[in-house]
């Protein structure tokens, strides 16, 4: 493994290991900053999220958060799991950073920058997914053996060919 990705992976991950574990054991804060933006959600259409739901939801959220993240940061299916935590990245930031609902210039500058933090930690999670770590993707890996076993084919008809006119 290339020494950047070995520190990379444990450092993108370690803030959905830790929101994650938070979520899972405290998820009352979560479930605040959630009922604090729930009526905006269902004005945009999603479906009403009772209380008992919410908390469930947070906790759920959290352990996979927490697992996903523990996941990349120890390098087992690291692109499955910045998939998992880019998914998970969108509606956590959206509820962390609800710029629309905040009053204040100074509070709509920090919740403005969170949500682009977020924007960011997603970009990163999109790359970490996308990695294969300098090895080729298995259409190039197809089409190389394909390019390769026609020339293979090409070369013997040639010699072939020779052979047959010599």
């Amino acid at each position: 493994m290339n020494i950047l990705r070995s520190f990379a992976r444990p450092m993108l991950a370690a803030p959905f290991i830790v929101d994650g574990l938070d979520a899972l054991v405290r998820p009352s804060r979560h479930v605040e900053k959630f009922e604090k933006v729930a009526p905006t959600l269902e004005r945009v259409g999603l479906p009403p999220v009772l209380a008992a739901d919410a908390r469930l939801l947070t906790r759920a959220s959290g352990a996979a958060s927490l697992v996903a993240g523990l996941g990349l940061a120890a390098g087992r299916a690291p692109r499955t799991n910045a998939t998992i935590l880019a998914a998970l990245n969108v509606p956590l930031t959206v509820v962390n950073n609800p710029v629309w609902t905040v009053k204040g210039t100074q509070a709509r500058k920090e919740a403005l920058s969170g949500l682009l933090r977020g924007a960011a930690l997603g970009a990163g999670l999109a790359l970490a997914a996308v990695d294969r770590q300098g090895r080729p993707s298995l259409a190039w890996q197809v089409r190389n053996a394909r390019q390769q076993r026609e020339a293979m084919q090409a070369a013997q008809q040639a010699v072939q060919q020779r052979h047959v006119t010599a």
